[in-house]
């Protein structure tokens, strides 16, 4: 008499193949490589994944409006790319004065509460940092050029061709260390871009301190850049009232929304004094209900 075995095999259920996805996803695809490393965390409830897309789209609106209105008068790429880089190290050089802020605002209490955003900031700096010097790193040493004055200025420049020489097996290796360029250099090419977007949008991650950073600081930076530019007239060739005009709305549309995020950030209980978590959770609780 044969008695019927139970089958043990696990069936594949489709949230792993989603989860499984996701993660080949997030290592071919530099964008969301960047993503998962320098995105903060969103918040639970609906309007914080709502005013986070709505960020994101107000990113790409701008970066398109810009780039078809002034391909015609600059290379508008380098300027971009140039804005990006100087609001991440303004954001950097700024960052000591709003963290000690909150230690000096926070209540006695709360301030150990303030330790595990600022170690997951600086995480995220240094290696955000070592990713957009290591190109930079690498071609300055090969070229002999290699100081630490060409880091700080961010100037680059050459005045010795890179040679190389190879026979036997070192052929092979030099053949296949281009094959693997080929493939990893475009990759980590936007993978560097999202990274300087990620620095620049979210002003060095401020946010990581204390919520109420994200919509003050990010904006605050970009407040000064904006600013500056426009005591100093920097126009790159575009007609002065269209580049006063995208400065502007610019900067008109990042002030609207970071009032939103702030009064959202208040709304559910997030107080300068309290720490990084919300104190009124009554009414975080009756925000999430709705």
């Amino acid at each position: 008499m044969s008695a019927v075995q139970p089958e043990h095999d696990r069936r594949i259920e489709p949230d792993d193949v989603n989860t499984t996805r996701r993660v080949i996803a997030t290592v071919l695809l530099p964008w969301m490589t960047a993503k998962f490393l320098f995105k903060p965390r969103v918040g639970p409830l609906r309007k914080d994944r709502v005013l986070d897309r709505i960020a994101f789209w107000r990113s790409m609106v701008g970066l398109g409006v810009i780039l078809v209105a002034t391909s015609r008068y600059q290379d508008v790429w380098p300027n971009i790319i140039r804005k990006a880089m100087e609001t991440g190290r303004l954001a950097f050089v700024l960052l000591p004065l709003p963290i000690l802020a909150m230690f000096v605002v926070t209540r006695s209490g709360h301030r150990t509460r303030l330790l595990p955003g600022v170690l997951l900031l600086l995480g995220r700096a240094v290696l955000a940092l070592a990713f957009f010097y290591l190109p930079i790193v690498l071609i300055l040493a090969a070229a002999g050029e290699l100081s630490l004055d060409t880091l700080a200025n961010g100037d680059v420049s050459f005045e010795s061709d890179v040679g190389v020489n190879a026979s036997g097996a070192a052929a092979f290796w030099l053949l296949a260390a281009i094959a693997l360029g080929i493939i990893l250099v475009p990759w980590f090419w936007c993978f560097w871009y999202c990274t300087i977007y990620w620095a620049a949008r979210t002003g060095f991650w401020m946010g990581e301190v204390h919520p109420l950073l994200a919509p003050i600081g990010a904006t605050g930076v970009m407040l000064l850049i904006s600013g500056q530019e426009i005591i100093a007239n920097d126009t790159n060739g575009v007609p002065d009232w269209l580049w006063l005009t995208l400065n502007l709305c610019g900067t008109a549309t990042a002030l609207v929304l970071a009032v939103f995020e702030y009064r959202h950030l208040r709304s559910i209980g997030y107080r300068f004094r309290g720490g990084p978590e919300p104190t009124d959770t009554n009414s975080g609780s009756r925000t999430a209900g709705v």
